[in-house]
């Protein structure tokens, strides 16, 4: 079988629906899934701790999952939180086509929006309460820095970017990058070398530093 990036946008690979299960919040989750995808072979221990941990107040009214996969983040957050819009990014047109699978398997599509795009540009001027995400560790530095710099402009008042990562591969960059756009950052689901990082009170470098380009379009 040919090999190829997950977060390429086009795959030449044939779609092979298959299914995989996870059990999340006490709740038995299944979603379909294909190669080239990310964790297509079952649902990785990240997004699992990601989906536990993710802290969703009850005022909140949107969300965002920024390189969603197969939906696994944003499906979970609809599940839970009745109230809660939620919208879902990724660059993959094969990840865009599985999550509205999903989305439709689990009959949310009055709440969840899944978009073609790179990062932050499907959902321009949006501003969302929290962003979630299981960066794309292996895509590259820059990447994963563009998803943490440019989030505050994509995030109401009071909102927060939470991420999940290996704090020995990655996580620790990914606080320290964090630091530099958040007053706050906090950890939750500290397990099997994971934790979720949640940076809340965009600083005032931020706040002085012009919109993104994606934004001004």
């Amino acid at each position: 079988m040919p090999q190829e990036h997950y977060y390429k946008e086009k795959t030449t690979i044939p779609l092979k629906l298959g299914l995989v299960s996870a059990l999340i919040r006490q709740t038995e989750f299944e979603f379909y899934t294909s190669t080239p995808v990310f964790s297509w072979r079952e649902v990785d221990r990240g997004t699992i701790v990601l989906a536990e941990n993710m802290e969703i107040s009850g005022t909140a009214t949107n969300l965002l999952d920024v390189g969603c996969g197969y939906g696994v983040l944003g499906i979970v957050a609809a599940h839970f939180n009745p109230n809660l819009k939620v919208t879902m990014t990724d660059v993959s047109d094969r990840a865009v086509m599985l999550t509205k699978k999903n989305v439709k398997k689990y009959n949310l599509q009055q709440r969840c929006t899944v978009l073609k795009g790179d990062v932050y540009e499907p959902v321009a001027l949006e501003k969302f309460d929290v962003i979630v995400c299981n960066p794309p560790y292996s895509a590259g530095k820059s990447i994963v820095n563009r998803i943490i710099q440019q989030a505050p402009w994509h995030l109401n008042a009071g909102g927060s970017l939470q991420i999940v990562g290996r704090h020995s591969k990655g996580g620790k960059m990914y606080k320290e990058e964090m630091s530099k756009y958040f007053h706050t950052i906090e950890e939750a689901g500290k397990t099997g070398g994971f934790r979720v990082y949640i940076g809340k009170e965009p600083t005032k470098v931020v706040e002085n530093m012009p919109a993104p380009a994606a934004a001004e379009a």
